[in-house]
């Protein structure tokens, strides 16, 4: 059996396994056995050509795999639109009291829930600067109270 056709097989086998796998790993690999399988029908009587070839061509299909895998993971960290909320002024609907536990503000046409370390009275402009859970974290609005 000639060698490159046993470089296309192990390519066919790596490739069946990378779709029933998923990982994006095989998948170069299958690559680089496909391309060593190119090198050595192409140059029949050199055998480490192949091997050269599959080494160099993993090894970079690999790299810039990786690479593409980081920016494509980058581009899944958008702001929700919860987190857009961080910020934003809002109106305070019943009054923020951290020793009672009270408060509810509204942003646009929705209301939530808020807490702050200082009181804040109704109709009082305050500023949302964090988020835990379906509570927002106000303080004063700079250049008020």
């Amino acid at each position: 059996m000639e060698p490159y056709v046993i470089w296309l097989a192990v390519g066919l086998g790596t490739l069946i396994l990378e779709l029933l796998s998923g990982t994006m790993f095989l998948l170069w690999v299958a690559c680089g056995c496909f391309m060593a399988g190119l090198v050595g029908w192409l140059a029949p009587g050199v055998m480490w050509a192949p091997w050269a070839m599959f080494v160099v061509s993993t090894s970079i299909l690999l790299y810039v795999g990786r690479i593409l895998a980081q920016r494509l993971h980058k581009a899944g960290d958008m702001v929700s639109n919860v987190d857009s909320l961080v910020g934003q002024k809002a109106v305070v609907l019943e009054t923020v009291d951290a020793i009672e536990n009270t408060g509810r503000v509204r942003i646009g046409s929705d209301e939530w829930r808020a807490r702050s370390d200082a009181r804040h009275e109704e109709k009082e402009q305050v500023l949302v600067t964090a988020i835990e859970g379906a509570t927002l974290i106000v303080c004063a609005v700079a250049g008020e109270s």
